[in-house]
Protein backbone atom coordinates (compact mmCIF):
# COMPACT_ATOMS: atom_id res chain seq x y z
CA UNK A 1 0.00 0.00 0.00
CA UNK A 2 1.20 3.21 -1.06
CA UNK A 3 2.86 5.28 1.89
CA UNK A 4 3.11 2.03 4.01
CA UNK A 5 7.15 2.46 4.41
CA UNK A 6 8.68 6.17 4.58
CA UNK A 7 11.92 8.15 5.16
CA UNK A 8 11.78 11.16 6.71
CA UNK A 9 14.39 14.19 7.32
CA UNK A 10 14.19 16.90 9.16
CA UNK A 11 11.79 19.36 11.32
CA UNK A 12 9.74 21.78 9.37
CA UNK A 13 7.26 22.83 11.62
CA UNK A 14 5.60 22.48 14.87
CA UNK A 15 2.56 23.83 16.47
CA UNK A 16 1.26 23.86 20.13
CA UNK A 17 -2.27 24.12 21.57
CA UNK A 18 -3.61 23.88 24.98
CA UNK A 19 -5.91 20.68 25.27
CA UNK A 20 -9.77 20.94 26.06
CA UNK A 21 -11.65 18.52 28.53
CA UNK A 22 -12.84 16.41 25.85
CA UNK A 23 -9.42 15.96 24.33
CA UNK A 24 -9.29 18.13 21.67
CA UNK A 25 -7.62 21.46 20.54
CA UNK A 26 -8.60 24.29 23.44
CA UNK A 27 -10.31 27.11 21.29
CA UNK A 28 -9.70 30.63 23.32
CA UNK A 29 -12.60 32.27 24.76
CA UNK A 30 -13.27 35.03 21.71
CA UNK A 31 -12.50 33.31 18.55
CA UNK A 32 -15.02 34.02 15.98
CA UNK A 33 -17.23 31.52 14.53
CA UNK A 34 -15.99 30.21 11.20
CA UNK A 35 -12.33 31.69 11.90
CA UNK A 36 -10.12 28.67 12.33
CA UNK A 37 -7.52 27.80 15.50
CA UNK A 38 -4.89 26.14 14.46
CA UNK A 39 -3.00 27.04 18.03
CA UNK A 40 0.67 28.41 18.55
CA UNK A 41 3.48 28.69 16.02
CA UNK A 42 6.44 27.08 17.83
CA UNK A 43 9.11 28.98 15.44
CA UNK A 44 12.96 28.22 15.33
CA UNK A 45 12.53 24.47 15.99
CA UNK A 46 15.22 22.61 15.79
CA UNK A 47 14.71 19.09 17.14
CA UNK A 48 11.67 16.95 18.67
CA UNK A 49 12.47 14.19 19.96
CA UNK A 50 10.55 11.47 21.58
CA UNK A 51 11.84 8.69 23.60
CA UNK A 52 9.49 5.45 24.64
CA UNK A 53 10.66 3.50 28.07
CA UNK A 54 11.45 -0.16 27.86
CA UNK A 55 9.39 -2.33 29.09
CA UNK A 56 10.10 -3.98 32.07
CA UNK A 57 11.86 -7.51 31.82
CA UNK A 58 11.65 -9.66 34.73
CA UNK A 59 13.62 -12.94 33.83
CA UNK A 60 12.92 -16.58 35.72
CA UNK A 61 16.04 -18.20 36.72
CA UNK A 62 16.44 -21.91 38.56
CA UNK A 63 18.52 -24.74 37.88
CA UNK A 64 21.69 -22.41 37.62
CA UNK A 65 20.15 -21.04 34.16
CA UNK A 66 17.73 -18.30 32.89
CA UNK A 67 14.88 -20.22 31.63
CA UNK A 68 11.94 -17.75 30.71
CA UNK A 69 11.86 -13.56 30.37
CA UNK A 70 8.68 -12.01 30.83
CA UNK A 71 7.78 -8.53 29.23
CA UNK A 72 5.30 -6.10 31.27
CA UNK A 73 4.47 -2.80 31.06
CA UNK A 74 6.42 -0.27 31.40
CA UNK A 75 6.49 1.96 34.52
CA UNK A 76 7.32 5.11 33.07
CA UNK A 77 5.91 7.29 30.35
CA UNK A 78 7.47 8.25 27.38
CA UNK A 79 9.21 11.75 27.32
CA UNK A 80 11.12 13.99 24.89
CA UNK A 81 12.35 17.58 24.39
CA UNK A 82 11.55 19.92 22.03
CA UNK A 83 14.81 22.49 21.09
CA UNK A 84 14.05 25.64 19.60
CA UNK A 85 16.15 28.89 18.28
CA UNK A 86 13.40 31.73 18.31
CA UNK A 87 12.29 33.01 21.68
CA UNK A 88 8.61 33.08 21.77
CA UNK A 89 6.65 34.86 24.78
CA UNK A 90 3.32 33.47 23.74
CA UNK A 91 4.68 29.97 23.29
CA UNK A 92 6.38 30.12 26.80
CA UNK A 93 3.28 31.51 28.64
CA UNK A 94 0.96 28.87 27.10
CA UNK A 95 3.58 25.85 28.03
CA UNK A 96 4.02 27.15 31.48
CA UNK A 97 0.14 28.49 32.24
CA UNK A 98 1.30 31.91 32.36
CA UNK A 99 0.92 35.16 30.40
CA UNK A 100 3.01 37.01 28.21
CA UNK A 101 2.61 41.10 29.36
CA UNK A 102 4.21 44.51 28.29
CA UNK A 103 3.62 46.99 25.52
CA UNK A 104 5.31 46.74 22.11
CA UNK A 105 8.05 46.61 21.77
CA UNK A 106 8.44 45.71 25.94
CA UNK A 107 7.24 42.53 26.18
CA UNK A 108 7.55 40.12 29.48
CA UNK A 109 7.07 36.75 30.73
CA UNK A 110 7.92 34.73 33.94
CA UNK A 111 9.99 31.65 34.18
CA UNK A 112 10.62 29.26 37.58
CA UNK A 113 7.41 30.95 38.43
CA UNK A 114 4.59 29.15 41.10
CA UNK A 115 2.79 27.65 38.86
CA UNK A 116 5.70 25.46 38.17
CA UNK A 117 3.75 21.73 38.57
CA UNK A 118 0.15 23.51 37.43
CA UNK A 119 0.78 23.49 34.09
CA UNK A 120 -2.14 22.85 31.54
CA UNK A 121 -2.57 19.52 29.29
CA UNK A 122 -0.76 20.61 25.41
CA UNK A 123 -1.32 19.18 22.12
CA UNK A 124 1.56 19.64 20.06
CA UNK A 125 2.46 18.67 16.69
CA UNK A 126 5.77 18.01 14.84
CA UNK A 127 6.33 17.76 10.78
CA UNK A 128 9.11 16.74 8.77
CA UNK A 129 9.43 16.00 4.86
CA UNK A 130 9.24 12.20 4.00
CA UNK A 131 9.44 10.41 0.49
CA UNK A 132 7.64 6.96 -0.31
CA UNK A 133 10.88 4.41 0.26
CA UNK A 134 8.99 1.08 -0.34
CA UNK A 135 10.55 -0.01 -3.84
CA UNK A 136 7.11 -1.78 -4.71
CA UNK A 137 4.69 1.21 -4.22
CA UNK A 138 3.21 2.61 -7.19
CA UNK A 139 4.70 5.97 -5.51
CA UNK A 140 7.95 5.42 -4.54
CA UNK A 141 10.07 8.11 -4.19
CA UNK A 142 7.17 10.44 -4.09
CA UNK A 143 7.48 13.26 -1.60
CA UNK A 144 5.44 12.92 1.61
CA UNK A 145 4.96 14.67 5.50
CA UNK A 146 5.24 12.67 8.14
CA UNK A 147 3.24 14.37 11.73
CA UNK A 148 3.67 13.55 15.09
CA UNK A 149 0.93 14.51 17.60
CA UNK A 150 1.63 14.46 21.45
CA UNK A 151 -1.96 14.09 22.04
CA UNK A 152 -1.97 15.12 25.87
CA UNK A 153 1.55 16.67 27.24
CA UNK A 154 2.82 18.45 29.85
CA UNK A 155 5.87 20.78 28.69
CA UNK A 156 8.53 22.80 30.67
CA UNK A 157 10.42 25.66 29.77
CA UNK A 158 14.29 25.53 30.03
CA UNK A 159 15.35 29.03 28.69
CA UNK A 160 18.49 29.49 26.89
CA UNK A 161 21.90 30.08 28.15
CA UNK A 162 23.87 33.60 27.18
CA UNK A 163 26.98 32.44 25.76
CA UNK A 164 29.83 33.87 23.98
CA UNK A 165 29.51 33.06 20.20
CA UNK A 166 26.65 30.94 20.73
CA UNK A 167 22.90 31.11 19.72
CA UNK A 168 20.67 30.59 22.26
CA UNK A 169 18.13 27.29 22.27
CA UNK A 170 15.54 27.10 24.09
CA UNK A 171 14.51 23.99 25.57
CA UNK A 172 10.89 22.30 26.45
CA UNK A 173 10.94 19.12 28.20
CA UNK A 174 7.39 17.22 27.50
CA UNK A 175 6.04 14.29 29.16
CA UNK A 176 3.92 12.46 27.08
CA UNK A 177 1.21 11.19 28.67
CA UNK A 178 -1.88 8.55 27.77
CA UNK A 179 -4.70 9.89 25.92
CA UNK A 180 -8.72 7.90 25.49
CA UNK A 181 -9.11 9.45 22.81
CA UNK A 182 -7.52 11.03 19.32
CA UNK A 183 -7.34 14.04 18.11
CA UNK A 184 -10.58 14.16 16.96
CA UNK A 185 -12.04 13.78 20.36
CA UNK A 186 -13.09 9.87 19.23
CA UNK A 187 -12.08 7.40 21.99
CA UNK A 188 -9.42 4.28 21.05
CA UNK A 189 -10.62 0.87 20.37
CA UNK A 190 -9.49 -2.11 20.42
CA UNK A 191 -11.44 -3.34 16.95
CA UNK A 192 -10.32 0.06 15.32
CA UNK A 193 -6.97 0.85 16.58
CA UNK A 194 -5.44 -2.24 18.70
CA UNK A 195 -5.40 -0.36 21.61
CA UNK A 196 -7.14 1.80 23.99
CA UNK A 197 -4.53 4.43 25.18
CA UNK A 198 -1.80 6.10 23.54
CA UNK A 199 0.20 9.37 24.35
CA UNK A 200 1.15 10.14 20.59
CA UNK A 201 0.42 8.88 16.59
CA UNK A 202 1.83 9.48 13.63
CA UNK A 203 -0.09 10.80 10.45
CA UNK A 204 1.76 10.21 6.67
CA UNK A 205 0.20 12.64 3.95
CA UNK A 206 0.99 13.52 0.48
CA UNK A 207 1.00 16.91 1.54
CA UNK A 208 1.98 19.02 4.25
CA UNK A 209 -0.50 18.68 7.36
CA UNK A 210 -2.31 20.84 9.27
CA UNK A 211 -5.32 20.75 12.21
CA UNK A 212 -8.03 23.44 12.31
CA UNK A 213 -10.58 23.60 15.33
CA UNK A 214 -13.93 25.30 15.50
CA UNK A 215 -16.53 25.98 17.99
CA UNK A 216 -20.09 25.76 16.47
CA UNK A 217 -22.60 28.78 17.78
CA UNK A 218 -26.16 26.60 15.81
CA UNK A 219 -25.71 29.34 12.95
CA UNK A 220 -22.85 30.12 11.23
CA UNK A 221 -22.37 27.20 8.48
CA UNK A 222 -19.55 28.50 6.98
CA UNK A 223 -16.03 27.15 8.48
CA UNK A 224 -13.20 28.71 6.10
CA UNK A 225 -9.59 26.73 6.70
CA UNK A 226 -6.50 28.61 7.88
CA UNK A 227 -4.85 27.12 4.57
CA UNK A 228 -7.78 27.93 2.65
CA UNK A 229 -5.67 29.46 -0.28
CA UNK A 230 -3.73 26.17 -0.51
CA UNK A 231 -5.91 23.55 0.57
CA UNK A 232 -5.41 20.76 -1.28
CA UNK A 233 -8.68 19.28 -3.33
CA UNK A 234 -6.95 15.79 -3.88
CA UNK A 235 -5.38 15.73 -0.79
CA UNK A 236 -7.42 13.76 2.25
CA UNK A 237 -9.63 16.33 4.54
CA UNK A 238 -11.21 14.78 7.82
CA UNK A 239 -14.18 16.99 9.47
CA UNK A 240 -15.11 15.41 12.95
CA UNK A 241 -18.19 17.23 14.53
CA UNK A 242 -17.61 16.19 18.50
CA UNK A 243 -15.93 13.07 18.20
CA UNK A 244 -18.03 12.24 14.74
CA UNK A 245 -16.42 11.81 11.58
CA UNK A 246 -19.03 13.79 8.87
CA UNK A 247 -19.82 12.38 5.51
CA UNK A 248 -19.56 14.67 2.75
CA UNK A 249 -22.34 15.60 0.91
CA UNK A 250 -24.59 14.28 3.71
CA UNK A 251 -23.08 16.62 6.44
CA UNK A 252 -21.01 19.11 4.21
CA UNK A 253 -19.53 20.46 1.23
CA UNK A 254 -16.12 21.78 0.51
CA UNK A 255 -14.53 24.27 -2.12
CA UNK A 256 -11.51 26.62 -1.89
CA UNK A 257 -11.09 25.60 1.45
CA UNK A 258 -14.04 26.53 3.05
CA UNK A 259 -16.58 23.54 4.98
CA UNK A 260 -20.14 24.68 4.59
CA UNK A 261 -22.62 22.71 6.89
CA UNK A 262 -25.96 21.74 6.63
CA UNK A 263 -27.16 22.18 9.34
CA UNK A 264 -24.94 24.46 11.23
CA UNK A 265 -22.88 23.06 14.17
CA UNK A 266 -24.84 23.36 17.02
CA UNK A 267 -23.43 26.02 20.40
CA UNK A 268 -20.72 25.05 21.86
CA UNK A 269 -19.76 21.52 19.30
CA UNK A 270 -16.33 21.28 18.75
CA UNK A 271 -15.24 20.75 14.62
CA UNK A 272 -11.77 19.41 13.90
CA UNK A 273 -10.79 19.45 10.54
CA UNK A 274 -7.43 17.36 9.44
CA UNK A 275 -6.28 18.58 6.32
CA UNK A 276 -3.68 18.61 3.30
CA UNK A 277 -2.51 22.49 1.84
CA UNK A 278 0.52 22.90 -0.25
Amino acid sequence: MANDITTGIGLRRVRVALRDEDGTIGVPAGQGVGVAYEGLAVSGALALTLTIPDPQRVTARGDDRAYYTFQLPPTDTPTGELRVSKTSGPVMALLSGTKSWGTSPNKKVGLATDRQGDEQAVILWGCRQAIDSDEDSATFGQQLWATYILLNALATVRPSAMEDAAIGEITYSIAANDASVDEYGKTFTVIINGFTKCPYVMVITKDKFAMDAFVGDNSENEFTLSHASTWSATGVTDVYVDGVLQVISANYTIALGVITFAPAPGTGAKVIVEYEYT
